[in-house]
């Protein structure tokens, strides 16, 4: 699989593979940056950096880049077989089938189970129970026992990280909250991130804790527990429109 993009064309071959890839400038980066997406690869380069750069920078980075071309393969490869058996979603990290089946049952409501196979709804036959809403109840189980997973965990690495209650939202524009309070808030659609993002997530906000404003100090507390923090945030920026139900349960 060669990448393509239109317009400022250019490529590197690690091997046998020759990736093309575009790069584009950008007024506020610091540093350079590489995307993977499935439209194809582009590197950000900072305003006063020389094109050449992005070629020197692909190359010091050619296992990472590798490994992302890999994994849009396989995500290619599972959306074609799984196209047959109705819808997807991702789940910590993977995409995951979608499997609805309908049962004699009184229940009125679905039930949603891991299989094999990626996700069962069982519904009940005859019954008018939204699919949607019963996964997205069963994400939301599924994130706060990720999530309070990783703040026992991390609590016992950072300090001054006492907070009052823990929510678990569907915010529209953040992954996560520290209030006044310092209550904690999380979005549940964490849950379909890998692991190792919801854990930054997690360690941001503990952070605040300890320092409530986006300080030098509140990224070098961040840093020292998640030295790998900006390519977390950056996969959560990259796949944010993944990080959705298939339908949208009103």
């Amino acid at each position: 699989m060669t990448i393509l993009l239109n317009g400022n064309s250019h490529a590197v071959d690690f091997g046998s593979r020759r990736v093309e890839y575009r790069i584009r400038f950008s007024r506020t980066a610091k540093r350079c940056r590489i995307r993977v997406r499935p439209e194809g690869v582009e590197v950000v380069l900072p305003p006063d950096a020389e094109e050449g750069r992005a070629d020197s920078f692909l190359r010091e980075n050619e296992a990472w880049v590798l490994e992302q071309l890999a994994f849009i393969d396989r995500m290619g490869s599972i959306r074609t077989e799984t196209k047959k058996k109705g819808h997807t979603v991702l789940l910590r990290g993977k995409e995951t089938a979608i499997e609805i089946v309908e049962e004699d049952s009184d229940r009125r409501f679905g039930l949603v189970e891991i299989t094999d196979d990626g996700i069962r709804i069982r519904l009940p036959h005859g019954k008018d129970v939204d699919p949607w809403r019963a996964l997205e109840a069963w994400l939301r189980r599924q994130a706060r026992q990720d999530i309070l997973q990783r703040i026992e965990g991390r609590r016992r690495e950072m300090p001054r990280t006492t907070f009052g209650r823990l929510y678990i939202m569907g915010q529209r524009t953040k992954w996560g909250g520290c209030s006044g309070r310092k209550n904690l808030s999380f979005n549940w659609r964490l849950v379909m991130a890998p692991p190792a993002a919801l854990d930054y997530i997690v360690v941001h906000e503990l952070a605040h804790l300890a320092e409530p404003y986006h300080s030098t100090k509140f990224w070098l507390i961040v840093q020292s527990h998640c030295p790998r923090f900006e390519e977390h945030r950056g996969w959560l920026k990259d796949n944010e429109d993944r990080m959705r139900l298939p339908v949208k349960a009103d």
